[in-house]
C-alpha cells in the first residue's frame, strides 16, 4: 500500500493537502515532529484534528518526546505510531502500545536509520506493525538512506508475518528494492505532493508497489510465498442474485476466504459485488480496484454502491483498473459474463503468456469455457503450450483445492 504523508507546521496547509490526498487514497499519514529528538517542527496541536472533516481514515506517525502526551482519541484515526526514540524507558513504551490498543487503534513503532532493531524485539508481540525510517527524519525531502534496506530484509527474515511500513524518500527508483527487502506499506510524502499531478503519481507508485515481479521471478512461487494471497474475481457484470454465475461466484469466494485467500474484484455489480459478498460471508477482507469517471459512460457498470468492499484502488481508467487487478493478485477466476470480461481474460492470458514462466494461475469457472477454447483452437492460432496456462474448475472445492496446492501450508 501507497499512503500519503503531511508533514506540515500550519493547520491550514494540512487541511488543504488532506483534502488533496483523498480524493485518490483512503488512509492518510500526517507527521507530528516537536524537534526535540530529530531536527525539525511541524503543527502539534494534535485535538485539532478532529476538525478536519474528511472521508479517508487517518495514521499518526510521532516523532516526539514523550509520545503519550499525543495519545488520544481522534475521530477518524486508526493507527498510531511513535518513535522509539521518544520515549524515556521501556515502561512508557508499553504504556504506549496498551494505551494506544485499548483506543482502538492499530499500533506500530518507528526505529530510524540509526537505530537499532534489537530495541523493538521486547515489543514486537504486541505491535501491529514496525516502521522503517528510510531517511533522517524530521523533514521532507531528504535523501533515501540505503543501507536501512539491510536492517528490513534481516527483520523480515526473523519476523516473517510482521507488518513492515516504510517512510522518507520513497519514489520509484527505490519502490523494486523495498519490495525485495519485504516492505509491505510505503509512506511517501514530496514525491506525490511536489508532483504536478499528485493523483497520477500516487497511481503510478501504487502501480508498482503492486509489482510482485520485484520479489521473485517465478508468480506461481510468488504464489506461495506471498503472506496474504490476493484472488482476482472476474466477470459479468450484469448477473442478479438468482443467476447462477451469481450464486458460484459468491460460494467460491466464500470458500477461498475461508482458506485465508484475499478476495480481489473491480468494486462494481453482478460476479464482483457477488464475490464481496462471499468473502465476508466467510469473514474475509476484500479489496476493490475501481475506476471513478468523470462522467456515466453509458456501456460502463461503474462502482456499485452496494458493493461493501473493505479497501479500494482508484485507477486512472478502465484498463488500468484491469492491469493493476491483474498484479495486485497471485490467481485469477473468470466466471461467465460478455465482452468485458472477454477482455479481462484476454489481458491475463496474454500477460501470463508473455511473461511466461514468471506466469500466474488463471482459473476458468465452468464447463462452457471448453467449448470457447475448442471455437479458439478451431479458428485461431493456439501454441501449444498456452492452453497449459489454465485450468478450469466447476465447483468452488475444485478451485480451493487447485489453489492449496499452489500454496504452501
Amino acid at each position: 500500500m501507497i499512503i500519503p504523508v503531511i508533514l506540515e507546521d500550519k493547520f491550514d496547509e494540512i487541511v488543504t493537502k488532506a483534502a488533496i490526498a483523498e480524493k485518490f487514497s483512503n488512509l492518510i499519514q500526517i507527521d507530528f515532529v516537536d524537534g526535540k529528538i530529530f531536527d525539525g517542527h511541524t503543527f502539534l496541536d494534535i485535538r485539532d484534528l478532529n476538525k478536519i472533516n474528511t472521508r479517508a481514515s487517518l495514521d499518526i506517525h510521532l516523532l516526539v518526546a514523550n509520545p503519550l502526551d499525543y495519545l488520544i482519541k481522534i475521530r477518524n484515526v486508526v493507527k498510531f505510531c511513535a518513535q522509539i526514540e521518544g520515549f524515556k524507558d521501556k515502561e512508557e513504551i508499553k504504556k504506549f502500545i496498551s494505551k494506544s490498543k485499548d483506543l482502538g487503534y492499530k499500533t506500530g513503532l518507528s526505529v530510524g536509520p540509526e537505530t537499532s532493531t534489537e530495541l523493538l524485539e521486547e515489543f514486537v508481540a504486541g505491535l501491529d506493525y514496525v516502521q522503517f525510517m528510510t531517511i533522517m527524519p524530521g523533514a521532507q525531502g531528504r535523501d533515501f538512506e540505503h543501507e536501512v534496506l539491510k536492517k528490513i530484509k534481516d527483520f523480515r527474515k526473523s519476523h516473517p508475518k510482521m507488518l513492515i511500513q516504510t517512510d522518507g524518500g520513497i519514489d520509484k527508483d527505490v519502490i523494486p528494492a523495498l519490495l525485495k527487502a519485504g516492505v509491505d506499506d510505503m509512506v511517501v510524502g514530496s514525491a506525490i505532493f511536489t508532483s504536478r499531478n499528485p493523483e497520477e503519481k500516487y497511481l503510478q507508485l501504487v502501480s508498482m508497489s503492486n509489482s510482485k515481479t520485484a520479489r521473485t521471478s517465478d508468480s506461481i512461487i510468488t504464489l506461495k510465498r506471498e503472506r496474504v494471497n490476493k484472488i482476482a474475481f472476474l466477470g459479468g457484470a450484469a448477473w442478479h442474485e438468482d443467476t447462477q454465475p451469481y450464486k458460484d461466484a459468491y460460494e467460491t469466494a466464500k470458500a477461498v476466504a475461508a482458506e485465508g485467500f484475499e478476495v480481489v474484484n473491480g468494486g462494481g455489480p453482478g460476479v464482483m459485488r457477488a464475490s464481496t459478498e462471499g468473502g465476508h460471508a466467510a469473514g474475509g477482507r476484500v479489496l476493490a480496484i475501481t475506476y471513478h469517471p468523470n462522467k456515466p459512460k453509458r456501456h460502463y457498470e461503474g462502482v456499485d454502491p452496494e458493493n461493501n468492499f473493505d479497501d479500494e484502488v482508484i485507477t486512472l481508467d478502465y484498463f488500468d483498473r484491469t492491469k493493476v487487478m491483474l498484479q495486485t493478485t497471485q490467481a485469477h477466476i473468470v466466471f461467465k459474463g460478455s465482452i468485458g470480461t472477454l477482455s479481462e481474460f484476454g489481458m491475463t492470458w496474454i500477460s501470463s503468456w508473455i511473461h511466461e514462466p514468471d506466469n500466474k494461475p488463471i482459473i476458468l469457472y465452468g464447463d462452457f469455457w471448453q467449448d470457447f477454447l475448442d471455437v479458439i483452437h478451431k479458428h485461431m492460432l493456439l501454441e501449444s503450450n498456452e492452453e497449459k496456462m489454465l485450468k478450469i474448475c466447476n465447483s468452488p472445492e475444485e478451485v480451493v483445492n487447485f489453489l492449496k496446492k499452489l500454496k504452501l501450508e
